[in-house]
């Protein structure tokens, strides 16, 4: 006889009030271990509910909606690493959990290993899925502007119709390279998407790590790590990548037939024969 399949919790939409606003997290699964899981720029806590049935019967998931994204809700112009540590302490006090693991996608990737010197001694475990923070094609410009600079952009942009149309004439005669004018086009082209852009770039400074200090802490800690890279992603150096995580005893690289966007279907089923390992 086969045995019964197992049988997931139904996915939970969960707030929690921050001093500076609403959080919104989803919890599933129904394992004895805590995993909190960041989502990237631009996305939401959900997609992560494709990863259910891989993780759901080991780890009970809360991934967070954080500041500027999903149904979380943010009353300042940015947040800091503090605000993030805050929410992170929220979730384990929840939960009853002094220890967790901890997944982050993409700018969730960066936001998890900037946090990696004050969670590293309670954490088991830690995912890192098309990490940025490493060295991301288009990001060096982004998080060496002066905060001044950023600072007045956001307040000249606040209409900034004016500027998406120099970008858009800009690519027609191609002084803008493609992926700057999607990001532009797509981000500064409502007042929500615009708040989010900025919000994330005044951030930027309080997420910063330097690659020899995120390896100094996975080299002293050896806290047990999986990360997963597409094959054809087009804005991570995969050199540096590998250079970084590749021959740390305690982390393991692995490679998927994908691009930047890997948390699906292929990403699930890596996770699932792995997850007991």
């Amino acid at each position: 006889m086969r045995p019964p399949k197992l049988e997931l919790t139904t996915v939970q939409s969960i707030f929690f009030d921050h001093p500076n606003g609403r959080i919104h997290t989803l919890r599933f699964g129904q394992g004895e271990r805590l995993l909190i899981a960041l989502h990237g720029f631009g996305d939401r806590a959900r997609m992560f509910a494709v990863l259910e049935e891989a993780l759901g019967k080991n780890y009970t998931v809360v991934a967070v909606d954080w500041p500027f994204h999903g149904q979380t809700e943010w009353t300042k112009e940015t947040f800091t690493k503090e605000d993030m540590l805050g929410i992170v302490r929220q979730i384990l006090a929840a939960n009853d959990k002094k220890r967790f693991c901890l997944m982050g996608f993409s700018f969730g990737a960066r936001l998890s290993q900037a946090m990696l010197p004050e969670l590293a001694p309670q954490l088991d475990k830690l995912y890192l899925f098309s990490p940025d923070g490493v060295k991301t094609k288009g990001m060096t410009i982004s998080v060496h502007t002066p905060m001044w600079v950023r600072r007045l952009l956001f307040r000249i942009l606040k209409n900034p119709g004016w500027f998406i149309g120099l970008v858009q004439a800009g690519r027609k005669i191609g002084l803008v390279p493609p992926l700057i004018h999607h990001f532009i086009t797509n981000n500064l082209n409502r007042p929500e998407r615009l708040q989010r852009t900025f919000g994330c770039w005044l951030a930027l400074d309080s997420f910063y790590l330097r690659r020899r200090n995120i390896k100094e802490v996975l080299e002293k800690t050896g806290l047990p790590t999986d990360v997963y890279i597409g094959l054809h992603d087009r804005f991570l150096h995969q050199k540096e990548l590998k250079n970084l995580y590749e021959g740390l005893p305690s982390v393991r690289v692995f490679w998927l037939e994908d691009g930047h966007r890997i948390v699906g279907e292929e990403l699930a089923a890596e996770i699932l024969a792995k997850v007991k390992a």
